[in-house]
């Protein structure tokens, strides 16, 4: 069976480029991808939601290349996949139920009692249901992010991509999030990428980690080789430290 996200020797000269980049999430697998800041991860998330277009190699979603895709072939590929970005982008004017069922009301076949259905069955999941008619900015920094991922989860799609998760949140309102994040990452047909400078809260959820330095892989393991392994770039990092294989400015 096909991988259900392929990158195959692909580089991009873009702001943060990147080189020769080859690895492969299957369905139900979880990534966490790391690195220092200008380390690439912004040109990778591009690249995996097909907003970046010039670049070298393959990239393929369940076999499929996303070169050359056309109109429908690339709202196809946007309706499988869910982006929670690192800014949550929630539009200003709208309530959390508005923000929520967004996309599907633009991109889905549902009607509008089924699309009622879905965002209230989330906002209860997300403990956001008393906060259906509030706007962005009358919404704590927690429930800013849990919009967001209500929004990007609405649809169901095969692949979730979390850029930067939990950045300004408390450890406690995180802790309270986890179980939902959790019933995502154990579903056997679903998988969730995490782009992040903090690769160690995924321990408990990614199966596999890949640390990105200028543009190339520099470190890709499991979850044991993640705590274990002596690769000086990984070391590096764990041990916060200014010496070691990376320039840090």
């Amino acid at each position: 069976m096909a991988p259900l996200l392929e990158f195959i020797n692909v580089s991009c000269a873009a702001a943060e480029p990147v080189e020769g980049l080859s690895f492969s999430i299957g369905a139900g697998e979880n990534a966490v991808f790391f690195g220092v800041e200008q380390s690439g991860l912004r040109t990778l998330t591009q690249l995996m939601l097909n907003l970046e277009e010039l670049y070298s190699g393959d990239i393929r979603y369940r076999g499929k290349t996303l070169q050359g895709l056309d109109y429908l072939g690339k709202l196809r590929y946007k309706n499988e996949i869910g982006y929670v970005h690192g800014d949550y982008g929630l539009i200003s004017n709208m309530t959390v139920e508005q923000n929520i069922a967004l996309r599907l009301d633009y991109y889905s076949e549902y009607s509008p009692g089924e699309i009622t259905r879905i965002t209230e069955r989330l906002m209860g999941e997300l403990n956001i249901l008393d906060k259906r008619k509030a706007r962005p900015v009358e919404l704590t920094a927690s429930q800013i992010f849990r919009t967001a991922y209500g929004r990007a989860v609405a649809h169901d799609p095969g692949l979730l991509i979390i850029e930067h998760a939990f950045t300004g949140l408390s450890p406690l309102n995180i802790s309270s999030f986890m179980d939902v994040l959790k019933r995502r990452v154990e579903s056997p047909d679903k998988s969730v990428v995490f782009v992040t400078y903090d690769p160690q809260k995924f321990l408990d959820f990614a199966d596999n980690f890949i640390m990105l330095y200028q543009g190339r892989v520099v470190f890709s393991g499991d979850r044991r080789e993640f705590r274990e392994s002596e690769n000086p770039y990984l070391v590096q990092y764990r041990n916060v430290a200014l010496e070691g294989p990376m320039d840090i400015r």
